[in-house]
């Protein structure tokens, strides 16, 4: 029969991608509390500090290979000052939900674009009512301030390149 402190050691299961994720951020210098935290926000995981620290093979000599073969290419690609392509990826994507989730707010609190009804029949804002406001905002954006929009292209462009 398993004993209660087994649950507790054994901790939250994780997937593959959990796993790279942690590695990646360990191997970019990322402290293992910003990674605790950042999987608690991001994933609803909560995890322990060895938890964490068992997959940088610089403080744990059970780190799996797999992991520590990902862990060094990332880190030798970190100081050779090369950007890391999952970086990017997450860097779009805060950006991306960041920006709706600004609209989504001046939405909720009564700013509206004038040409769009951004509430349906219940009341409630879908996903594809903040796209469109998202789509109306930019339009309104190159109207107003052609270099924030030309900012805003540049960081997305330069992120997927």
């Amino acid at each position: 029969m398993p004993k209660a402190s087994d649950a507790l050691r054994e901790g939250p299961k994780l997937t593959d991608a959990h796993r790279e994720y942690i590695v990646r951020r360990l191997a970019t210098y990322v402290r293992p509390s910003q990674v605790r935290r950042e999987m608690r926000e991001r994933f609803g995981i909560a995890l322990t500090r060895p938890a964490i620290d068992h997959y940088d093979p610089t403080l744990s000599p059970t780190c799996g290979k797999q992991w520590a073969d990902l862990f060094y290419t990332v880190r030798r690609a970190e100081i050779r000052g090369e950007p890391d392509p999952a970086a990017k990826s997450r860097k779009m994507e805060r950006l991306v939900l960041r920006t709706v989730e600004i609209l989504a707010n001046s939405i909720l609190n009564g700013v509206q674009a004038e040409t769009q009804s951004f509430e349906t029949d219940a009341g409630e804002i879908t996903d594809e009512d903040r796209l469109r406001a998202l789509i109306a905002f930019i339009e309104k954006l190159k109207i107003t301030n052609p270099p924030g929009v030309a900012e805003i292209r540049r960081a997305l462009f330069d992120d997927l390149a």
